[in-house]
C-alpha cells in the first residue's frame, strides 16, 4: 500500500487534481460592473459551484443593486450544461442560480428551498427586464 501511495502522490501532483482552479469571467463583462465585484461574485460563485473552470458570463448590476449573470458548470461526467441565469447579493454574501427542473420538484431540505425562493425574488427584482 505505501509504494502504491508513493507512486500516485506525484502523479496527482503534476496531473493538477486537487489544485483549486478558479471561475472566469469568459466575455469580458467584469469590466461593466467593476473588478472589486467581479471578484467577490466569483469569489461566491467559486463557494457555491464545485467546479473550478465555471464560465462566467454576462455580469451586470440589476436594478436593486444586485449582480446578475449566467455561470456555465460542469456535471458530474465533465460536460458542460449550458449557461444558468444567477443573482448574486455582494452586500448580503448570497448568490442564487435560478432553480430548474428537478431543483423546483423537489427541493434537498427547507434551507434549499428558501434559498431558491430567496433567488428567484432577487431574480425578479434585479435582472428581469422591466
Amino acid at each position: 500500500m505505501r509504494l502504491r501511495t508513493t507512486i500516485l502522490a506525484p502523479l496527482l501532483l503534476l496531473s493538477g487534481a486537487g489544485m483549486a482552479g478558479a471561475q472566469t469571467v469568459v466575455d469580458g463583462s467584469a469590466a461593466g460592473i467593476g473588478a472589486e465585484a467581479a471578484r467577490t461574485a466569483l469569489s461566491l460563485i467559486g463557494k457555491q459551484i464545485r467546479d473550478p473552470e465555471a464560465r462566467v458570463a454576462d455580469l451586470r448590476i440589476g436594478r436593486a443593486g444586485a449582480v446578475c449573470g449566467t455561470v456555465d458548470a460542469r456535471n458530474r461526467m465533465g460536460a458542460y450544461t449550458g449557461p444558468r441565469p444567477f443573482v448574486a447579493d455582494l452586500s448580503a454574501g448570497f448568490i442564487g442560480r435560478l432553480p430548474e427542473g428537478p431543483e423546483l420538484r423537489s427541493p434537498d431540505s427547507m434551507a434549499a428551498f428558501r434559498a431558491m425562493e430567496r433567488a428567484k425574488a432577487l431574480f425578479e427584482a434585479n435582472c428581469l427586464a422591466g
